[in-house]
């Protein structure tokens, strides 16, 4: 077993190999050793031993020459979601904002510098896209994302940005600096974030933030919904209305949660 230097400090190399694995096990939904190989950049026999390992204590299953996760999983993606105060803060309130708004509603936290969805609610045909629980993304991408950072302090916000950098998912996708911390401005003197096509074309999302009474970012509701709809103004404005009362009604759970 050996150890290198990272960023953080020492790491166990064998420790990211079996992560690296895992991870692209999850992204295939299901590959082969010869598959792993590749997008790992691994040899093929270290591939196989850490194969057999997670086999061995139940973390993988085989299938004829493909190996998938196994259901262990489950039980530490339940106790997580659970152990999240968001979730139980979140889950009635984004419910009834769904329903009244026939929008899905998504409810996210922040971690490790990127947004992670916590809760999701609303009807499926609302529109298709690959958001749901567990997913992350990028803070600058998304309205919830926005309105996260625009409570975060510059420095803050500086050093996400020098982390996870500002990629550009679509062709209206904020990538620079400047123009980022001036939309975070306007955030926090409307309230409210916006996401339009930045993400997803054609895409449109409306976020309000989490806050606690002593400035504390928990996280953001955001509501999500094809262009032509939420675009609307005077639906927009009472989308706003709907998701700050959403936003208080979650702040005021996770004070006497």
């Amino acid at each position: 077993m050996t150890a290198s230097e990272s960023n953080g400090g020492k790491q166990i190399d064998a420790v990211v190999k079996t992560l690296d694995i895992l991870e692209a096990l999850w992204q295939a939904e299901g590959a082969g050793v010869t598959e792993l190989t590749e997008r790992t950049g691994l040899a093929k026999s270290t591939v196989h031993a850490h194969l057999s390992t997670l086999r061995s204590k139940g973390y993988v299953v085989q299938e004829g020459d493909e190996y998938r996760l196994s259901l262990r999983f489950l039980s530490f993606g339940e106790y997580v979601k659970h152990a999240e105060p968001l979730y139980a803060a979140s889950d009635e309130p984004i419910t009834k904002l769904s329903e009244e708004v026939g929008e899905r509603v998504f409810c996210s936290t922040h971690q490790n510098g990127l947004g992670t969805v916590i809760n999701v609610s609303g009807r499926s045909q609302s529109f298709t896209s690959n958001i749901d629980i567990g997913t992350h993304t990028y803070h600058h991408i998304s309205a919830g994302g926005k309105a996260m950072l625009a409570h975060f302090s510059d420095d803050r916000v500086d050093q996400v940005i020098d982390k996870w950098g500002l990629p550009a998912f679509t062709d209206k996708t904020i990538t620079d600096r400047e123009v980022l911390f001036d939309e975070l401005e306007a955030v926090r003197n409307d309230g409210v974030a916006h996401s339009r096509g930045e993400y997803l074309p054609g895409i449109s999302s409306i976020g309000a933030p989490i806050l606690g009474n002593d400035g504390t970012v928990y996280g953001a509701v955001t509501v999500g919904g094809p262009e032509h709809r939420l675009e609307n103004e005077q639906k927009e404005n009472d989308l706003c209305n709907r998701l700050l009362s959403t936003a208080n009604t979650i702040e005021v759970n996770i004070m006497f949660s």
